[in-house]
């Protein structure tokens, strides 16, 4: 009987081991540097700005085919009995004999066939029109290339604030463990008072409760740490489950460049797409005047297919004129001439949001410098007034809920440090974000 409940007692462990396995979490230390890295190799959103960099770029080489000629290859089949058609076969095909001018065999020519092959070249001379369209490609190409630099100045202000959160939730981790610690060993004293007479039940259970407050809000930093990896791994393309553990990360506010509006990326990309914009509105103009192109043709006639005997030439030079196209070509241009403008608000309102941003940023900056020296004086009073209280307290001349009040404040004193670290931090990094200065 024991030997059958001590295998039963190994199948179960056997069973539990997975489970322990799969409850264990990966920690990985990474460093902002390797953040900021992995970030530029993986995340799907810069993949998206490169991709639609790059099939601008190619639709911009596309273009330069205003200036190239155009060459085509075709072989063709024509079967008739009709009378003009079938005398132009002979003609074409170079056998036309004396009997074939017998009215009789003009008018009834019966079954004829003509394979032809023909080379065809188109070559542009003159299309303005053309000109700008691939001015305008060109300029839309450098538009996506300036959103993908911008995208990635972006993206590395979100691989700073992530990891910032990390380094936050650790440094809440650290002062919720620290009261913790403090509120255990605060039960366990009052718990001996309570034996000995010295407090009352209802001292123990507030000292109890304040205990289990602190235990609850040490899983949740434990939870957010978890929460800011996740971010952090998102933002890197990797797969949610790891935590990370990161360094020690100050910003250095001195190294933030001033605010030069015209030397960013977005100011330039939407630079660049009203100089697209402009070129469209000068290439909807330019269809309404002439066009000149040459034409040619080089082709082989004959009435067995893939032979060759006959051969001859067509070329010409052609200035066409779109006289009237009913109101489609002016309406175009009224609708290029309202994205023009467009653009030009949208630019104009890019540079008025970053003089506002910036100016905003830069007066939070001096608060939270403020409320960092603050903070820090909080924490030192809150901590020589836990002392002083609990020295009260161990006279009997302090009671349990002013001891207990003097704990949460100080460790509500010690979080709101940490935040307002945090918070300078991922200021100094948005000026860094809104100046395109790479800190």
């Amino acid at each position: 009987m024991r030997k059958t409940k001590n295998i039963r007692l190994q199948i179960l462990l056997l069973l539990l081991i997975p489970l322990t396995v799969k409850a264990q979490i990966d920690e990985v230390h990474i460093s902002l540097t390797q953040a900021i890295d992995s970030a530029i190799l993986h995340n799907e959103s810069l993949k998206q700005a490169t991709y639609s960099a790059r099939i601008a770029k190619e639709n911009s080489r596309g273009a330069d085919a205003v200036f190239m000629p155009q060459v085509g290859l075709s072989y063709t089949g024509y079967f008739t009995n009709n009378p003009l058609n079938a005398f132009g076969f002979k003609l074409q095909q170079q056998s036309v004999e004396a009997t074939d001018f017998d009215p009789a065999r003009l008018n009834n020519p019966g079954f004829n066939k003509d394979f032809v092959g023909q080379i065809e070249v188109t070559q542009p001379i003159f299309n303005l029109d053309a000109i700008y369209q691939r001015s305008a490609a060109r300029n839309y190409s450098q538009m996506q290339e300036w959103s993908k630099r911008r995208q990635e100045e972006f993206l590395l202000f979100q691989v700073k604030k992530a990891y910032l959160e990390i380094q936050l939730s650790y440094k809440n981790k650290e002062v919720l463990a620290s009261a913790l610690k403090t509120a255990d060993a605060f039960v366990t004293r009052a718990e001996d008072m309570y034996e000995h007479g010295l407090i009352q039940k209802a001292d123990l259970l507030e000292a109890k409760v304040f205990q289990n407050k602190m235990q609850t809000d040490y899983q949740t930093a434990l939870s957010n740490i978890m929460n800011a990896s996740d971010q952090l791994g998102f933002l890197m393309g990797k797969k949610p489950g790891l935590m990370y553990h990161v360094d020690a990360v100050q910003f250095d506010e001195a190294r933030i460049q001033p605010l030069s509006v015209n030397l960013r990326s977005d100011v330039a990309a939407y630079e660049a797409g009203l100089s697209a914009a402009t070129n469209q509105l000068r290439s909807d103009k330019m269809s309404l005047i002439p066009r000149i192109n040459a034409f040619g043709n080089y082709q082989f006639n004959d009435v067995k297919p893939f032979r060759f005997n006959s051969d001859s030439y067509f070329a010409g030079i052609r200035l066409s004129w779109k006289i009237f196209s009913g109101t489609q070509d002016w309406h175009k241009i009224k609708a290029s001439k309202l994205e023009q403008q467009k653009m030009i608000s949208r630019l104009n309102e890019t540079k008025s949001q970053a003089e506002v941003e910036y100016q905003k940023t830069r007066r939070q900056l001096t608060d939270l410098t403020f409320e960092v020296e603050q903070a820090e004086s909080m924490v030192k009073q809150a901590e020589e007034a836990l002392f002083i209280q609990t020295d009260r307290y161990s006279q009997g001349l302090s009671t349990t809920p002013d001891l207990l009040r003097i704990q949460t404040q100080l460790a509500q004193s010690g979080l709101m440090r940490e935040m307002v670290h945090f918070k300078k931090n991922l200021t100094i990094a948005y000026l860094a974000f809104l100046t395109s200065t790479n800190e």
